[in-house]
């Protein structure tokens, strides 16, 4: 049942931000490399709803006032990278959904768009689950060794 749960949960959020969504998934208790697919799967998801509402969409959000510094940023990355680096540092800058938006926006091709936005998640994805899991192994063995006295400690004055 919490698996019923948390599933959905991860890919809602991976929808929206990815370096959010891998945490969440582990912290409901999905394994790592489920939360991560997960995470990444509801990116891809967003990326490719984001697509097919296209242009409504996209004179909504320009139209937004909150988005107007990422989506400059995405315009710079967008100028200097091309459609590969937009792809690629999507997820870290300015999230998938409005790097999508923008990329569309600016006259990206929509299946190379998808095709380079999937590699992309992909990569992060495990990147960003492998820092994860790092982080909280780190956190772990930081908190076991609190715990072990050691000269110096309360425990050792006895």
């Amino acid at each position: 049942m919490r698996l019923l749960l948390a599933l959905p949960l991860t890919v809602a959020l991976g929808a929206l931000d990815l370096w959010a969504a891998i945490p969440a998934g582990l912290l409901l208790g999905l394994p790592p490399v489920l939360s991560g697919i997960a995470a990444t799967s509801g990116g891809l998801l967003g990326a490719v709803l984001v697509t097919v509402a296209g242009e409504r969409l996209q004179r909504w959000l320009f139209s937004q006032r909150f988005f107007s510094k990422r989506r400059q940023r995405v315009e710079r990355l967008w100028n200097r990278y091309g459609l590969i680096g937009v792809a690629f540092q999507s997820p870290v800058f300015a999230g998938t959904l409005l790097s999508t938006l923008v990329a569309l926006g600016l006259g990206a091709p929509a299946r190379t768009l998808l095709f380079w936005i999937s590699v992309s998640l992909v990569f992060w994805g495990g990147v960003l689950t492998g820092a994860v899991v790092l982080g909280f192994s780190v956190f772990e063995s930081w908190r076991a060794s609190v715990e072990v006295p050691f000269l110096g400690h309360e425990a050792n004055k006895a």
